[in-house]
Formats: structure tokens, C-alpha cells, sequence
């Protein structure tokens, strides 16, 4: 960098990172430590006071910085500001007050990741997909030990369910694809894939195995027409190389549980985790209060189905049962203004980052489909509002710099010439005198038209 040169823009730093902690971290709470503190037993608390502190310093060094796309960020909120006033005519007994501190945590979120967005999305989206790819390692170690095992068998890790254990498995594939690419196609980021696909099979989650397929036959639909089969036989084949050694030298640790879990009971059995009687009690509830739903948390109320049974595990679904159509078209347009927002970039100029960031939104959206609640759905609206906002182009000049209004006065006469040799010009008799009105000759006219034709 030269003198000259303006020194290099800020860019987010230790404050992508408390977002990545508070948005894998969920509703963990101290207890599950066996420490009980009235004001931070909720670890939200502290990171999100800790987070929008660190974001007002840091972003008060770079200034403010104006988002392209934000219409989607607008219509997410708004579809989150419906569903906390749904709770106005919640039924009585509903857990209202821990619904709508979710939906505020999601919002609180969203905003910070937003900010984030419009100051260096590419930066922001490239750190938060490395810490996942780091985090899904820490899961899978964690989950090797045989810690945070159910008692069924089915794998989990650091205090969250085999729900939760099967997206980070999966994200972590994602984020290896996009390391592999970032990297100019080396190798060894593709060696985590058999691990992390291991763990999401010992996880026994056949909903995220499902949303993994179709998120592949989404990016397949993708990347179709410029599919390069050369460049890509190489990965494949090293790939299927290290699935076979996994299989041969773990698969046996597993082959019983995969053996009762997927074929005896989801294929024999057709065994569903009653996922079947929560979706038709939530169409049931729809069909009844269409227009505005239950309310929050009305679903858990008006079915009595249990303290396991607490939501439907499928997204739209509950929308459309607590928060009726007109919830619905609210989740609708969230998703369109993000659609909408992310082709508002031209292919060729969409970075890997933001490509990347839309594969594990819709992961994690199809995800929603089988398990989880709203606040399981906040890294869904992440990814995907990291793939569609991004920093606004700065504005173009729309005209050229002005002109002087007259033009610079003309010489009578031209400048010598330096170095010309002297001529002596010999005359029969001296010049005439000038007259009175050489100098409107000299002009090309009087002064006024002169005047004119300056401007």
C-alpha cells in the first residue's frame, strides 16, 4: 500500500463469531451444568447482551452501511411480529411468555446477522461457514465418545438432541464442499464428508437424511447445465474410496441400529414418531380457526397431547394452525422476498459464499419440515438472509461534471514560437493606424455575441 492509497475498509471481526456461539447455542440453559442463576440460567441473556454490545463497537468504527435486499429482512420480521401478536388471543394456559421471547431471540438475530450483511457479507458468511465446519467436528468427536448417547442409541452430542446432532452433521458436508471449492479444489477438505455422514446415519434422524436429499436434488437441478464430469469423477471417487473404509472398519458399531431403526421399524413397521397425528391435529385446528389460528403455542393447548408432543414439527403446519392464512402468507412472502432477493444478483456474480449459505438454508428448512420448532428455524432464516442481503452498490454519478458556463477568452494573437529564428519583414511604408472598432473585427463580432456564444 502506497502512501496514496486509502487504507483497507473494516471488516466484522470477534463479533461474527459470539453471533456463530449465540446462534448454534439455542435454549441452553445452566442447569444442564448444574448451575441455577435467576438472571443468566437462560445463556441467551448474556449472549445477546454480549453480542449487541460488541456489534455497536465495532460496527461504529466502520460506520453505517446500506443493505441491498432488505425487503426480505422486512417481511421475516413481519411475519415474526404477527406470530408475538397472536398471542392476544391465545388460549388461556398457553406458554405465551417463553413463545414470544423465542420469537424476539429470532429477531434479535436476524437483525445482528442483517447489520453484519450489509457491512461484508462475503467475510461474514465465510467465517460463520468455517466455525460451523470446526463445530460439526467437535460434535462428531464429542458424539464418538458415546457421550450424550440416547438410551435407544441414537447419537447426540453437547446436551442437544439427535434432531440438532444431524444438522451440524450435515452442515458440516456442506461446509466441506465449500472449503474443497474455496481452496481450488484440494482433496483433503473432502476426507470429513464419510465422518460427518457416519454421525448423521448414527443419528437416526430420517427426517435430516431425507431434507439432505432433497437439498442435493436441488443444487444437482442447479449446477446441471455446467456440471463438468472430468473435474468432478476425481472427488466422487475418493469419496466412495473412503465411504467403503468407513463402513468396513465402523459400520458394525452402527449396522444393528440402522437394521431396527430404518428397515424394521420405518419400513416393516411404518413407524412414524406419530409424526402422521400431529400433522393431521394441526390441519384439524387450521380448518377450524383458518383465518387467524389458535394463537401462539395454541397447538400444545388444544391437542393435549403430552409434554412430548409440544408442536407439530413441521413448520408451515404450524403456521398455519396458530397462526391461520393469514400466517401463512406471511411465511410465504418471507420465503419469496428471499427468492427474490438472492436472483437479484446475476449468476455470474453470486459468490460461493452466498451460493453456499442458500444450500444450508434450504437444508435447514427442509429440516423444518420433520422436526423442530419455530426458534429450531432461526438458522434457516441465517443462512438465507446472508445468501440474499448484501451490501449495497454505491451510487453512480447521473450526469457528468459540470462545465463552465463561458468558455476561456481566446488570445488575439498566437504565442511566440521559443527558439523561432527573428524575421525581418521590410515594408514600402508603415501600417495603418487602428481604428476605433478593430476589436469587434478581432471577436468575430460585438461583445454580446460573443457572450452568447460562450455559453
Amino acid at each position: 500500500m502506497t502512501v496514496l492509497d486509502p487504507p483497507p475498509a473494516p471488516r466484522p471481526g470477534l463479533v461474527v463469531v459470539l453471533a456463530f456461539i449465540t446462534a448454534l447455542a439455542g435454549r441452553f440453559v445452566l442447569t444442564r451444568l448444574g448451575l441455577d442463576v435467576a438472571v443468566i440460567n437462560d445463556v441467551r441473556v448474556p449472549l445477546f447482551l454480549a453480542l449487541l454490545m460488541m456489534l455497536a463497537l465495532e460496527s461504529h468504527v466502520a460506520g453505517h452501511r446500506r443493505a441491498a435486499g432488505g425487503g426480505a429482512y422486512i417481511t421475516i420480521l413481519a411475519l415474526l411480529g404477527y406470530q408475538a401478536l397472536s398471542a392476544a388471543w391465545a388460549p388461556p394456559g398457553a406458554a405465551v411468555e417463553a413463545a414470544v421471547i423465542d420469537l424476539v431471540a429470532i429477531a434479535l438475530l436476524l437483525t445482528v446477522y442483517y447489520q453484519l450483511a450489509a457491512w461484508d457479507r462475503d467475510h461474514v458468511t465465510a467465517t460463520t461457514l468455517k466455525l460451523f465446519h470446526a463445530a460439526a467436528w467437535v460434535y462428531f468427536l464429542a458424539a464418538s465418545t458415546g457421550r450424550g448417547h440416547e438410551a435407544n442409541g441414537r447419537w447426540a452430542a453437547l446436551g442437544g438432541g439427535p434432531n440438532v446432532f444431524v444438522r451440524v452433521m450435515i452442515l458440516g458436508v456442506l461446509t466441506s464442499f465449500y472449503l474443497y471449492l474455496k481452496s481450488g479444489d484440494k482433496l483433503r477438505w473432502l476426507v470429513p464428508i464419510p465422518a460427518f455422514m457416519f454421525g448423521a446415519i448414527a443419528s437416526g434422524s430420517r427426517g435430516g437424511l431425507v431434507a439432505l436429499f432433497m437439498t442435493v436434488t436441488v443444487a444437482g437441478l442447479a449446477i446441471r447445465p455446467r456440471f463438468n464430469a472430468s473435474r468432478a469423477s476425481k472427488p466422487l471417487t475418493m469419496l466412495v474410496v473412503l465411504a467403503i473404509l468407513v463402513a468396513l472398519t465402523a459400520g458394525q458399531t452402527i449396522a444393528g441400529f440402522v437394521q431396527s431403526r430404518f428397515v424394521d421399524a420405518t419400513v416393516g413397521q411404518g413407524y412414524t414418531s406419530d409424526r402422521d397425528v400431529l400433522f393431521r391435529m394441526a390441519l384439524r385446528l387450521f380448518l377450524q380457526r383458518p383465518l387467524l389460528g389458535t394463537g401462539i403455542n395454541g397447538f400444545h393447548v388444544l391437542t393435549d397431547l403430552g409434554v412430548g408432543e409440544r408442536y407439530v414439527h413441521n413448520l408451515p403446519l404450524s403456521v398455519a394452525a396458530e397462526g391461520g392464512f393469514t400466517g401463512l402468507v406471511l411465511l410465504g412472502l418471507s420465503w419469496f422476498a428471499l427468492w427474490r432477493a438472492y436472483l437479484g444478483t446475476p449468476r455470474p456474480q453470486r459468490s460461493l459464499e452466498a451460493r453456499t449459505a442458500a444450500y444450508c438454508g434450504i437444508f435447514i428448512g427442509a429440516s423444518s419440515l420433520f422436526s423442530g420448532d419455530y426458534y429450531d428455524a432461526r438458522l434457516m432464516w441465517m443462512f438465507l438472509l446472508l445468501s440474499a442481503v448484501r451490501p449495497a452498490t454505491p451510487p453512480t454519478p447521473l450526469t457528468a461534471p459540470p462545465t463552465p458556463l463561458t468558455a476561456p477568452p481566446t488570445p488575439l494573437t498566437a504565442p511566440p514560437t521559443p527558439h523561432a529564428p527573428a524575421v525581418t519583414v521590410r515594408s514600402a511604408s508603415p501600417p495603418p493606424p487602428a481604428r476605433r472598432g478593430s476589436t469587434r473585427s478581432a471577436l468575430g463580432g460585438d461583445g454580446q455575441e460573443a457572450a452568447q456564444g460562450g455559453v
